[in-house]
């Protein structure tokens, strides 16, 4: 699944746009700090496992504790794929962007 398919069935439950549209935009500044090399995989990861715990919170207060780690860890890990194959083509460009411009033509 895509990545913002993953972030609109993870606001399915949430009906303020301001708040969908804060989650949303902080998924996406993740994201980009992660593509900028400023946070790590584990930094991305608990970062965001914290956000999707906290929407579960929120619109399924009513899971049983077990049940909320199971979907917390899911969500979180298919947002963390999907970000990084979204990712892949910008990060390995800016990783080896310096000896790119210098191979011959």
């Amino acid at each position: 699944m895509s990545l913002q398919a993953i972030i609109l069935s993870l606001l399915d439950g949430i009906s303020d746009p301001l708040i969908r549209s804060d989650i949303a935009s902080t998924i996406y500044f993740l994201r980009d700090m992660y593509i900028s090399g400023r946070i790590s995989n584990d930094e991305l990861k608990a970062e965001l496992t914290n956000i999707v715990n906290e929407i579960l919170d929120a619109t399924q207060p009513d899971l049983l504790p077990d049940e909320k780690k199971k979907k917390v860890d899911m969500l979180a890990n298919q947002l963390f794929r999907a970000i990084k194959m979204e990712t892949l083509r910008r990060r390995m460009y800016t990783k080896y962007r310096p000896s790119y411009r210098s191979l011959p033509t």
